[in-house]
């Protein structure tokens, strides 16, 4: 087994404080009590709070091909499925995903070749898919494995599941500090309730991880990036599957609504509207700013860090897709000792830290 700087080696102990309930900190907490640790989660809010529920959601692997989280992605849908077979009432629908680009509205350029998971359909194949549709597109690319998910449902069906396999779970019990011993290692975290012990600490907790690192001299580098999600009112069955055009990604999450990522409130209501029959009485409902968690260089930061023995980081984009795999990944990491290559891209290391 490698001992590289990057590398979790033999785990110090199965005493996990997790810090962070949205809806990865919930994977990994929930993958690690099943696998047999000692977990304590915490989070300053309700689990799947913050920005876990205002994320648009859409589980998709299909078409990514490079990037240190191209594996990881292709591995999601997968990974989905498993969990909705551990863990009936997971709110997870797959409906497939239909994207097309301003060029396939008009007599533009041809349609670009399909990736891994896409196939390419004309626009009477289009038509079939959503039905409502004022005028389909040329072409557009179909993603019949893709899928979504209610993020804040997911999060809290997962804090169950983890509480199942005995987790310990402290909601509205915000993490002050990571404490460490005279000889640098991190030994649990401080709340104001009191001292949590752990044999090693994991921060999930998205932006907020830069703050809490820092004072061990860690530095992760994470920026909160605005994201709008948009709710509508809308009719029952107005769309099918998950929709990306250039004015938005949308999809209905219940009889009466849909929910939208896109920059403008204004210009995606008006996109909606004419892309749509039946759509002119869809009104806005809310416009919601929240602050994805970024990486400097956009891929997830995943792993220990080796300034602070007994700390591991895992903070991410998307991090709704990509919780089901990074959750068992990381637990294997955690509890079993072991070495994880599809992780192997993401690092800390790589910053120089």
């Amino acid at each position: 087994m490698t001992t590289s700087r990057d590398a979790p080696g033999s785990p110090a102990g199965t005493d996990l404080v997790v810090v962070g309930a949205g809806i990865a900190g919930a994977s990994i907490a929930y993958q690690a009590a099943r696998a047999g640790a000692a977990v304590t989660l915490l989070d300053a809010g309700p689990a799947g709070g913050g920005v876990t529920a205002d994320s648009f959601a859409w589980i998709g692997s299909s078409g990514v091909s490079t990037g240190a989280a191209a594996g990881l992605r292709v591995a999601s849908t997968d990974e989905y499925h498993r969990l909705e077979a551990e863990l009936p009432g997971l709110p997870v629908t797959w409906s497939g995903s239909l994207r097309w680009s301003a060029d396939a509205s008009g007599a533009g350029e041809s349609a670009p070749e399909p990736g891994p998971g896409q196939e390419i359909l004309d626009a009477a194949a289009v038509a079939v898919r959503e039905q409502n549709l004022r005028q389909p597109p040329r072409w557009a690319l179909w993603a019949p494995g893709d899928g979504a998910v209610d993020p804040a449902g997911a999060a809290e069906r997962l804090v169950a599941g983890a509480r199942e396999h005995g987790a310990r779970v402290h909601l509205g019990s915000p993490v002050t500090a990571v404490r460490q011993d005279g000889a640098g290692r991190v030994v649990g975290v401080e709340t104001a309730a009191g001292f949590h012990p752990a044999a090693t600490v994991v921060l999930a907790a998205g932006t907020a991880t830069a703050a809490l690192a820092a004072p061990l001299g860690v530095s992760v580098p994470v920026e909160a990036s605005p994201a709008t999600l948009l709710r509508f009112r809308a009719p029952a069955g107005l769309v099918r599957g998950v929709v990306s055009t250039p004015d938005f990604d949308l999809r209905q999450v219940s009889s009466d609504r849909l929910i939208a990522a896109a920059d403008s409130p204004e210009g995606a209501l008006a996109a909606v509207r004419s892309t749509f029959r039946g759509a002119d009485g869809v009104e806005l409902l809310s416009a919601r700013v929240a602050g994805r968690p970024m990486p400097a260089d956009g891929d997830p930061i995943i792993g220990p860090v080796a300034e602070a023995p007994g700390l591991y980081l895992a903070v991410m984009h998307p991090a709704v897709t990509l919780a089901a795999v990074v959750g068992r990944l990381v637990a294997r990491e955690l509890v079993d000792g072991a070495v994880e290559p599809a992780l192997a891209g993401c690092r800390p290391g790589r910053f120089g830290a």
